[in-house]
């Protein structure tokens, strides 16, 4: 080899060391950064951003309160994320039910909502949503379900009469998708090291010790603003408090602001 072909190399070689240098460097400086203020550097940036029909769009704009309050830009943002969605996992109907555009725009919409101030939206716990006319045997647990999330399966399940049910009432704290996809969301992230996972699980933890103080515990339990259900366990009270926190989040925030606050950084909300 040459002299020149030693430099050329030597050269090639120490551009990859500098670029890897400068990328670990990078994703160091986010973690610390995120650590502090809760958020990534940047959440949304589409090189080739996907659209949705004059139909998908007006879908989205009747059901969802919280499409209709971003800007311009960033609901083109959330239509990226629905097309995403609706692109990425199949859709199976159950018990002959048909499956339908508005079906798909609907419960790609309720995980957009709760992903909105995250960086990846994509799932990889699951790879298929199922749908039933009403409430469903599940073979997982032998009893009768409204909706689950199974990640032996990994699928995602619901009865889509109370998925609709759950849309229609914006303010009863009972929203079955948003229930369903928390779990969802809880499982990876805990199992992930993305940023937006390690800010989730940064901010659950802080959670979790608020909730160890009794006097706490006592004022949530007596309050009946979160239903008895949250307390079955950890999981179950985060998918809870998510419901709430986006159908009253007035109320939450008002009787419960520290933990209100915790919940706004686990998913990087943004208020408008």
């Amino acid at each position: 080899m040459t002299p020149e072909q030693d430099l050329r190399t030597a050269l090639i070689l120490g551009s990859v060391f500098l670029l890897f240098a400068l990328v670990h460097l990078l994703i160091t400086s986010e973690f610390i950064y995120g650590k502090f203020f809760h958020k990534p550097f940047f959440v949304h940036f589409y090189v080739f951003p996907k659209t949705l029909t004059d139909a998908q769009q007006l879908i989205i704009h009747n059901n969802f309160q919280f499409y209709r309050s971003l800007s311009q830009k960033r609901k083109k943002y959330f239509e990226y994320r629905v097309a995403h969605f609706i692109r990425t996992y199949n859709f199976y109907g159950r018990e002959n039910l048909e499956i339908t555009d508005e079906m798909k725009v609907l419960i790609a919409g309720t995980s957009t909502m709760l992903t909105f101030g995250m960086r990846n939206p994509r799932y990889k716990v699951f790879d298929k949503i199922i749908l039933y006319p009403d409430i469903y045997f599940s073979e997982q647990n032998e009893t009768y379900h409204k909706g689950e999330f199974n990640p032996k399966l990994k699928a995602l399940v619901f009865s889509w009469k109370h998925f609709k049910d759950g849309l229609e009432v914006s303010n009863d704290n009972l929203n079955l998708g948003l229930h369903e996809f928390s779990h969802t969301l809880h499982f990876q992230s805990v199992k992930t090291k993305t940023i937006s996972a390690n800010i989730y699980v940064e901010n659950f933890q802080k959670l979790k010790r608020q909730l160890a103080d009794d006097n706490l515990k006592e004022k949530i339990i007596h309050s009946h603003y979160f239903r008895r259900y949250a307390f079955t366990n950890e999981v179950e009270f985060i998918a809870v408090i998510l419901e709430n926190f986006f159908e009253t989040p007035e109320v939450f925030k008002r009787e419960f602001p520290e933990l209100y606050l915790h919940v706004k950084r686990m998913i990087n909300y943004r208020e408008s």
